[in-house]
């Protein structure tokens, strides 16, 4: 009666097991074809009002590409501030560290780690930028080839 009993529940144990394991396959597989998040860029540009805005451009194959010509890297300490100003030229910004935030015509932008600026306001009242997290906020900043301004929306602005 033992050996009964051991074989039912050792019988009942690998089914649970083995159909435990089905669903969760499914379940990934499930998951896996799930449509992705897209992974945004925030271009500031000065507006025909001469105020700074925020659009976000999704970056795919049909993303705005710039030539670069240069490339340095910049670090932030926490809680610096620059005041209202504009781009000095045209740039893409990639946050490595720290907490950026940038307040333009819409309100303020929050800027990660991990997040992309388009900076094209070259012209009119400028952003603020500040570094309001807790670490250094540490940046690449990539010149572009063209530095003529494009006004207005290019993308998204969801």
């Amino acid at each position: 009666m033992k050996s009964t009993t051991r074989l039912l529940v050792g019988g009942a144990f690998v089914v649970g097991f083995g159909l435990g394991w089905a669903v969760k396959g499914d379940r990934g597989v499930v998951e896996a074809q799930a449509p992705h998040k897209p992974f945004m860029m925030q271009r500031v540009y000065t507006g025909t009002d001469g105020r700074s805005h925020v659009e976000n451009i999704e970056l795919n194959a049909q993303s705005v590409m710039e030539k670069i010509t240069g490339a340095r890297v910049s670090v932030s300490q926490p809680g610096s501030f620059s005041d209202y100003h504009v781009g000095p030229e045209r740039r893409y910004i990639i946050n490595l560290t720290g907490g950026g935030q940038l307040q333009v015509a819409e309100g303020k932008v929050d800027l990660p780690a991990g997040a992309i600026e388009y900076i094209d306001d070259l012209t009119g009242k400028g952003h603020t930028t500040a570094n309001v997290g807790t670490e250094p906020r540490v940046s690449i900043w990539l010149q572009f080839a063209n530095q003529q301004q494009v006004i207005g929306p290019v993308g998204n602005t969801k």
